[in-house]
């Protein structure tokens, strides 16, 4: 896993428990809101790169999961192991 990755997974982990532990206060409320953001941005990327991940192999759900959590990181891995990148 790159380290891009990590850092991704790290902060949806504190806005997670910002916005459990802070719940209807504004840290809590915008914690939310950021973690919506970030899933509708990710919801598009999916859609738009449907097509790479179906061209990649392997696993199709794994690659749009990976794809959704983690965007465009995913879909350079993909790109720079087909060597089209």
């Amino acid at each position: 896993m790159s380290v891009g990755k990590i850092v991704l997974l790290v902060v949806y982990a504190v806005l997670a428990g910002l916005a459990l532990t802070q719940g209807e206060s504004t840290t809590g409320m915008w914690a939310m809101r950021a973690l919506g953001i970030l899933a509708v941005v990710h919801l598009f990327e999916t859609a738009i790169f449907f097509k790479t991940c179906k061209a990649a192999g392997g696993s199709m759900p794994a690659h749009l999961l990976n794809v959704f959590l983690f965007g465009i990181l995913h879909v350079n891995e993909i790109k720079k192991a087909q060597g089209t990148r």
